[in-house]
């Protein structure tokens, strides 16, 4: 072996001994930029009442989140959405909470220069829990586990059809729990993880 093979060789060792490397498409304890949040709940005999977002995440973020479009969707038990995202320069970032229903949140790391690259994050997310703030360039689905879920989005930026895509729900190693789910046609139409060219870095979707 070549002198300078063998030091590439050592360092590479070095770097997963450390920790520093670990392989693609792993469920991965947190995503570069994620922060899962707990809510407060009040509860009296009128309901519940709850605080979902104040400047207060944005200090934990290090970062503004400044709202520009708000979504939800009401999903039936059995039903996948996802894996979506937009393109650069009309990246977004969202925040996702729910406020009926339980769903597994996932959320994959597509931005080539993360030290997250190919991994997901797995939340579990329902109406007595908090949310998550999803950076841009990670793509985003969810599977609903109760009957009726209804999951709110939050976005810093206006949703662009010319720049939304996104990477098949089946093709990146995570074992959903439902295996024949409901889909939309644009989600079965979506490329394989595979296939995907990923035009995400953290430069990019700052």
């Amino acid at each position: 072996m070549q002198t300078d093979d063998a030091l590439s060789h050592v360092a590479e060792l070095t770097r997963v001994c450390l920790g520093m490397v670990m392989s693609p498409r792993r469920q991965a304890p947190s995503i570069n930029g994620c922060l899962v949040l707990s809510h407060r709940y009040h509860r009296d005999d009128r309901g519940t009442f709850s605080k979902v977002l104040s400047s207060d995440n944005h200090q934990q973020r290090n970062s503004e989140f400044v709202v520009r479009e708000l979504f939800w969707s009401r999903s039936q038990r059995g039903v996948i959405r996802g894996m979506h995202l937009q393109t650069p320069p009309h990246a977004t970032s969202k925040f996702v909470w729910v406020s009926q229903g339980q769903i597994r949140d996932v959320v994959l790391d597509l931005r080539t220069d993360s030290e997250t690259f190919e991994a997901y994050l797995v939340t579990p997310l329902s109406d007595e829990s908090g949310g998550i703030f999803i950076p841009p360039g990670c793509a985003h689905g969810f599977e609903v586990l109760s009957d009726t879920a209804v999951v709110n989005y939050a976005q810093n930026r206006d949703y662009m059809s010319s720049h939304d895509t996104g990477v098949a729900w089946d093709s990146f190693g995570f074992n959903w729990k439902t295996k024949t789910p409901i889909l939309s046609d644009r989600d079965r139409s979506l490329p394989r993880m595979s296939d995907f060219e990923s035009p995400f870095t953290m430069s990019n979707t700052t």
